[in-house]
């Protein structure tokens, strides 16, 4: 969704609906950084199912995937599209490694080509919390505007400018936008939100859309059906012998 139209949508949504909730409370920048710290879950393992769907100035497609990850140390991917594993990818700090099942080839690369892919330069410990649903937090003390029912934080991590856009009423975090130092800007929009035993709510619901190309951005959706939380589960990923290196 794109600003503007997120923007309209808030505004025809208090209009219609401030009369009931009453007017948005004054929150201060501490209360709303609170609320988006407590929202991060500080978790070790995790493992998550999902639907997806992928839409880019040349293709769309979509699927499912289960993804497992151990904080700090591996993300494990596997795609399936109409009941059949496609593909799975392996990533660490160092780099990624991708097995393509339909043509038993595989490929590996860098982190530096994961932000190529995506179009906004993140190291692995962001993927990790923005791939979780958590938000990268800003290094030094944020700004806070308001517009409509959004509180809009502006702040600044690494060499990211980042913006969230949280609720007035509940606190709860309904986008966030990252822009690296070329001006490349992905944003992240949250929904459904849904109470985890012992972690508090989580979005199941998200929007990720990023650079893909000079003729436009491409947009991913996850809904989840599963969503664990620091239960170890096992990660198995082994290049079989047959398959061939493509890159």
């Amino acid at each position: 969704m794109r600003l503007f139209t997120l923007m309209l949508v808030a505004l025809l949504w208090s209009c219609s609906s401030t009369k009931k909730l009453g007017p948005v409370p004054e929150r201060s920048v501490r209360e709303v950084m609170d609320a988006l710290e407590k929202r991060n879950v500080d978790f070790r393992h995790f493992h998550g199912k999902l639907s997806t769907s992928f839409e880019s100035p040349d293709e769309g497609v979509s699927g499912s995937m289960t993804v497992r990850m151990v904080r700090d140390s591996a993300i494990f991917v596997a795609v399936r599209k109409f009941g059949i594993e496609a593909a799975r990818m392996f990533a660490d700090p160092q780099g990624y490694t991708v097995l393509y099942r339909f043509e038993a080839a595989y490929e590996t690369g860098s982190m530096s080509q994961i932000n190529k892919l995506i179009g906004i330069n993140a190291d692995f410990y962001d993927m990790q919390q923005l791939l979780f649903g958590n938000v990268v937090l800003p290094d030094v003390q944020p700004t806070m505007t308001k517009d409509s029912v959004w509180y809009v934080v502006s702040g600044s991590t690494d060499g990211l400018a980042v913006r969230y856009f949280v609720n007035g009423y509940d606190l709860s975090l309904a986008r966030m936008e990252i822009t690296d130092a070329a001006g490349r800007k992905a944003s992240l929009d949250f929904e459904d939100y849904r109470d985890i035993a012992g972690y508090g709510r989580v979005a199941f619901d998200r929007k990720a859309t990023f650079p893909y190309s000079p003729e436009g951005d491409a947009t991913l959706k996850m809904n989840f059906s599963e969503f664990e939380i620091n239960v170890p589960r096992q990660i198995q990923f082994s290049i079989p012998d047959n398959y061939e290196k493509i890159n």
